[in-house]
């Protein structure tokens, strides 16, 4: 019985690390290809301007299109003017991720 028992428990174990293996392994996947602020930021100075955003759209496009990748609707790219939440011509860290955040 305490050999069952303990089989029980290892397949138990198993069973959780294939479910937050999977899990963790999705959650890559399902987000890998998002951007971060950082590489919108190219000065690096904490915000990202109009003229930032087209250029690294720009870099990211020619990026994966030599990797062999395109982007996925480059048309439907968001406006500034729809991430600047504060319409004061900069984007910043947070409303950069508020934005990624409510457009998954």
């Amino acid at each position: 019985m305490k050999k069952f028992t303990d089989q029980i428990k290892f397949l138990a174990v198993v069973a959780s690390l294939v479910l937050v293996t999977s899990g963790v392994i999705y959650a890559q996947s399902a987000g890998r290809d998002m951007p971060t602020f950082e590489s919108f930021d190219l000065n690096n100075d904490g915000i990202i301007t109009k003229d930032e955003l087209d250029k690294a759209r720009d870099l990211r496009a020619q990026e994966r299109k030599k990797d062999g990748r395109g982007l996925r609707g480059p048309r439907n790219n968001y406006e500034f003017s729809e991430i600047d939440l504060n319409s004061d011509g900069k984007i910043t860290k947070e409303e950069f991720e508020k934005h990624q955040l409510q457009s998954k």
